[in-house]
């Protein structure tokens, strides 16, 4: 009953992980989505049932409203599927390209300057 068994392999067992495992990222789904796909990719991203994660931010939205903010957060912060920014990231983006914006940003500076130097 002897079988042949190929060069590195123990009866067919191989020890050895594999160190080239893909990374879990928290990423809006396209799929199971009902508004933006936060509830679904979260899911995911736990490894339990969208509608767990759904139930959460329902009693969340019920008791005391932080479900809203936190959903929209979410929206915000999270990239969608295949893209590599989120919608914050890309407005922060532009807007630190904007000169208007950066025009505020030194105008702010300044004056932040200026108090400090009288102190």
């Amino acid at each position: 009953m002897s079988r042949d068994v190929p060069n590195g392999h123990d009866r067919g067992m191989d020890f050895e992980k594999s160190t080239t495992t893909a990374s879990k990222q928290l990423r809006r789904t396209r799929d199971g989505r009902m508004i933006a796909g936060v509830c679904s990719g979260a899911a995911r991203f736990l490894g339990v049932d969208a509608n767990i994660v759904r139930l959460g931010m329902a009693v969340f939205t019920v008791f005391g409203g932080a479900g809203i903010a936190l959903y929209a957060i979410g929206w915000i912060l999270i990239p969608e599927e295949g893209a590599s920014t989120s919608i914050g990231e890309d407005l922060f983006k532009k807007a630190g390209e904007s000169p208007t914006v950066q025009d505020a940003v030194n105008r702010t500076k300044d004056a932040v300057h200026k108090n400090r130097s009288r102190t």
